[in-house]
């Protein structure tokens, strides 16, 4: 075996992409599986999966779902790369959330020993276009330049990520316009925990924990409307609560969900959608 294979066999890929998913508790306890999932075999390569034309009894409609993960080494630039990729067109949930098209894409590029440097991640290219919630225009534009500039873990422990955390918006409120919105979203009780935690000394995660970070944290909606808007969430009266773009970072991997709905109406339960997510390491590395 050459030096080159050697090396290559060292590295463990990893990496996942789905569609989306769903589970229902009423009217009808009901699960739909994972769609369009696809995952990364170890030693790289390539894999995918669609589905088409997806309806589920008038609270899930998804004109074309894919997704597409590989791994492969890059000798221009002595690095191992991976990707995860999630495409979803025309999305129509309970006719609340909306969207032509949603797109997750995550890129790893990682050294085969971790001294040479972190393994770096990018969500460049993730987007939403024409995203409606209830009817109403939301202003989407993920901050995907900010977060180029968190790659490695390091960055995001020692950067500006304040704004970025997924629970900032809602830790800003106070304890009475907190325990209002969990009387009427029973989805928000364990977020607005997290929230109440963050403002206590030593509420906020140290170096080695994860992050819960959100490049759609400075959400607008183009209306005035009955819908409220704090940092990535969104609460639709009489519906339930609706999260978007939330990334969560681990040291050595991170996963993207685009969508994420909690439904506390009729149609208790939930769905999500948009699923990229991936690490890697060499064996022994701890990487993962």
């Amino acid at each position: 075996m050459s030096e080159g294979s050697h090396r290559h066999s060292q590295y463990v890929y990893v990496a996942s992409a789905y569609g989306f998913a769903a589970e229902f508790e009423r009217p009808a306890k009901h699960s739909v599986p994972t769609q369009a999932g696809a995952v990364l075999a170890a030693s790289g390569g390539r894999g995918s999966a669609r589905t088409s034309n997806f309806k589920f009894d008038g609270l899930i409609s998804v004109a074309e779902a894919s997704s597409e993960v590989g791994g492969s080494y890059d000798d221009d630039h002595d690095l191992f790369t991976t990707y995860a990729s999630s495409v979803l067109e025309g999305v129509n949930i309970a006719d609340v959330l909306t969207a032509d098209r949603v797109v997750s894409r995550l890129t790893i590029y990682s050294h085969l020993d971790p001294k040479n440097g972190e393994p770096r991640f990018d969500i460049t290219g993730s987007h939403f276009e024409n995203l409606k919630i209830a009817g109403h225009k939301v202003d989407v534009k993920l901050a995907t330049d900010k977060f180029h500039k968190l790659q490695t873990y390091s960055q995001v422990v020692t950067g500006k990520t304040d704004e970025w955390v997924a629970w900032s918006k809602l830790a800003k409120l106070t304890d009475k316009e907190l325990n209002e919105l969990k009387h009427d979203y029973h989805g928000l009780l364990e977020m607005a925990a997290v929230a109440k935690a963050s403002k206590k000394p030593g509420g906020k995660p140290k170096n080695g924990a994860s992050y819960l970070l959100s490049p759609a944290n400075h959400l607008e909606l183009k209306d005035d409307c009955e819908i409220q808007v704090h940092g990535h969430t969104i609460f639709v009266p009489k519906f339930g609560v609706i999260r978007l773009a939330e990334l969560l970072v681990h040291k050595n991997c991170r996963s993207l969900i685009m969508f994420n709905v909690q439904m506390c109406s009729a149609a208790g339960g939930g769905t999500s959608g948009g699923g990229t997510s991936g690490g890697g390491g060499s064996t022994g590395s701890g990487g993962g």
